[in-house]
């Protein structure tokens, strides 16, 4: 097994934070390339109908919002990076707008990733069943393997 290239979905949380931890220490052993992916969620279609229907639509320029989110979002990861020490080279940044789940995936498949690290929030219950886990349905449907990080946490006695 050879690791050239990781995938690191970033959503800018504590658990994401961890996973590009383990995904550095990944990099640095096996001399790979990290990308650091962002996936914006655009505007959702109830809440640009909405908007259309009070008539403030010639107000709102989604594409400008949304440049100005990607433009936040690629500001944010390179200064996650930049706090990092991270040879140059070694992580790519990229912010998309998308849903996260399918962009992470084709991302994936198309940059040829060894590798998939991301954080879980590790959410149970009706959190997990309204929510839904994205880690979980990344590793369903990656085109490669996927290593779910979760925060380390004390062990209980049961």
């Amino acid at each position: 097994m050879q690791l050239e290239k990781i995938l690191v979905p970033y959503d800018f949380s504590e658990h994401a934070e961890h996973a590009f931890t383990w995904a550095l220490g990944l990099a640095k052993d096996w001399e790979a390339q990290i990308t650091l992916l962002h996936v914006v969620s655009p505007f959702p279609p109830m809440a640009t109908a909405d908007v259309m229907s009070m008539g403030a639509m010639s107000q709102l320029d989604i594409p400008k919002i949304e440049a100005e989110m990607m433009e936040d979002a690629q500001q944010r990861i390179r200064r996650v990076v930049a706090k990092h020490d991270v040879f140059t080279g070694q992580v790519e940044i990229k912010a998309m707008i998308g849903e996260p789940v399918w962009d992470i995936c084709h991302t994936a498949e198309k940059e040829h990733s060894d590798l998939i690290v991301i954080g879980s929030h590790g959410r149970t219950g009706l959190a997990h069943v309204f929510v839904g886990s994205v880690a979980e349905r990344v590793l369903r449907h990656a085109p490669c393997p996927v290593l779910v990080i979760r925060l380390p946490h004390p062990v209980q006695k049961g």
